[in-house]
């Protein structure tokens, strides 16, 4: 194989991760909503309610990471 040169490389993407973290969580609270007011039933008769766990843990965690990203966005 020939010596090709490397291309360098490409400079990172800016994005605002705090609205990104912010988004996730709102995603995660809405489907918490969601299987709370339309699913529970169905959820308990079929021993899922773990979901419902699983959202709130997405809360939980999301909320954490948001106080990293804010700070570093601060910084």
């Amino acid at each position: 194989m020939p010596d090709t040169p490397q291309r360098p490389d490409p400079q990172p993407v800016e994005v605002n991760e705090t609205r990104i973290v912010g988004i996730g969580v709102a995603l995660w609270a809405v489907a918490f909503l969601v299987l709370l007011l339309f699913f529970r039933d169905q959820l308990s008769d079929h021993h899922a309610t773990w979901w419902l766990w699983a959202c709130l843990v997405g809360i939980a965690l999301g909320l954490y990471g948001l106080r990293f990203v804010s700070r570093r966005d601060r910084g």
